[in-house]
């Protein structure tokens, strides 16, 4: 069973939530404090996206443990809204745009307010095992990003953010299996982020660490620049001031290749916007080339190798009639 995190319906053991609107302290083993509005399980970690009414959260600090005792880390994504926590002497204070580090035990306070004009603070939060990270630097580094926000954005916090928000905006196309593969993709992007956030702060990693977030990073400005008929490794190579056998080799590292990688990425957004039904009028020409195919024919060719089938076969296999 998860740990809970303060967005759960549930609130930890010896919390307590301060109402907003009566000022009544309760335990919160008894209230709910917001409206669960989806949840998906991606093996052994889980997505959750919450709406809370404003009010406030907490617990004695005579009662607040071991931040270590935690068994999970927990990333919070504001959606809308702000909310500010208070762990140990320090206060924190996370918005749209941020993802918030956060351990349960350590957490004191959480005050949450909605944006002008809506009824609640919605955020997404991301609850990953510890044993699930592929970190392997002592935990009091670690525990230097709880609560410090980081930004949700840009680089692989951008890359992370899209990535949970999409699965969570398409869990209903899930298969049972894909929830083991889609969990350590994740976990290992978290794992990427963590230390992409130490390295900042001077943290030296090792290198099988160090290239591996730097494979992510790599993957986060490809996705970003898709559209580009021109990315190449030695594009590549030079965006990230590296050398272009080393990018091989921090490819290498993961099982793929770069080019392959590219290929893959492009047409599987082709093969998306394909089953789209807004652009069912769209020349299949047109949107290949819109993901940087340059040649129709060198698509057709990738596409059937792919997939099994042309690609207008695929588009009338998905498209209603």
């Amino acid at each position: 069973m998860a740990e809970d995190t303060f967005l759960t319906p549930e609130f930890p053991a010896g919390f307590r939530v301060r109402s907003g609107g009566f000022g009544s302290l309760v335990e919160v083993g008894s209230e709910k404090g917001g409206v669960d509005e989806g949840e998906v399980w991606l093996g052994g970690l889980r997505l959750m996206t919450r709406s809370i009414v404003p009010g406030r959260g907490g617990r004695d600090q005579g009662r607040c443990p071991d931040p270590r005792s935690g068994q999970s880390y927990h990333l919070l994504i504001p959606l809308a809204g702000r909310l500010e926590v208070v762990r140990g002497h320090e206060r924190f204070s996370a918005g749209v745009g941020d993802l918030l580090v956060h351990g349960v035990p350590c957490v004191i306070a959480c005050d949450v307010w909605p944006p002008d004009g809506r009824f609640a603070f919605q955020a997404m939060c991301i609850t990953v095992p510890k044993p699930l990270l592929n970190v392997n630097l002592p935990a009091e580094h670690l525990d230097g990003l709880l609560s410090r926000p980081l930004s949700s954005t840009e680089g692989i916090g951008g890359l992370l953010t899209d990535f949970t928000v999409n699965i969570s905006q398409s869990a209903h196309e899930l298969r049972p299996a894909d929830g083991q593969r889609l969990g350590m993709t994740l976990a290992s992007l978290i794992s990427a982020l963590f230390l992409h956030a130490l390295e900042a702060e001077g943290v030296s990693v090792s290198g099988r660490s160090h290239r591996h977030a730097l494979a992510l990073r790599v993957q986060g400005f490809i996705q970003r620049h898709l559209r580009e008929p021109d990315l190449t490794p030695r594009v590549l190579a030079t965006a990230h001031h590296i050398s272009i056998s080393y990018l091989h080799r921090v490819f290498q590292d993961e099982g793929l290749r770069v080019t392959a990688w590219i290929k893959a990425q492009r047409l599987e957004r082709v093969r998306h916007d394909l089953a789209d039904p807004a652009l069912r009028h769209v020349p299949i020409r047109v949107v290949a080339s819109g993901w940087g195919f340059s040649h129709a024919s060198d698509f057709s060719r990738a596409f059937r190798r792919a997939y099994g089938i042309s690609a207008s076969e695929f588009r009338q296999h998905a498209l209603p009639s």
